[in-house]
């Protein structure tokens, strides 16, 4: 019998939250860029439920400017990274002032859209 597409969208968003859930407390334990390169290239096949975390870290990994797609959990974590990375002298100087605030000013967009 094949499924509807009700089925499959309950199906998709409950593999979603699995991956959130077990993706979630990697990315608030990041404490340094090689982790967080790590963790990336633990995503899930690019068409897979979840990926888009990865893909989300991956592209805020490239030049620390803000993923879109990514939703506010993420961008607080991001501004911890950030500040982990910071603190451990693995960044220039003065950098994560900007970063951070870049990621704050999202966090006040992304009420409005």
């Amino acid at each position: 019998m094949q499924k509807s597409r009700f089925e499959k969208e309950r199906e998709w968003a409950e593999a979603q939250k699995m991956v959130w859930e077990d993706f979630l407390p990697k990315l608030a334990a990041l404490k340094s860029f090689e982790a967080a390169k790590l963790l990336v290239n633990q995503a899930p096949r690019p068409d897979a439920a979840g990926r888009k975390y990865y893909s989300n870290l991956g592209f805020f990994l490239q030049g620390f400017s803000v993923p879109r797609g990514s939703n506010q959990t993420e961008r607080l974590h991001y501004i911890q990274f950030i500040q982990h990375l910071d603190e451990a002298g693995m960044l220039k100087p003065n950098a994560a002032e900007d970063i951070i605030k870049n990621l704050i000013n999202s966090l006040d967009e992304h009420l409005y859209t």
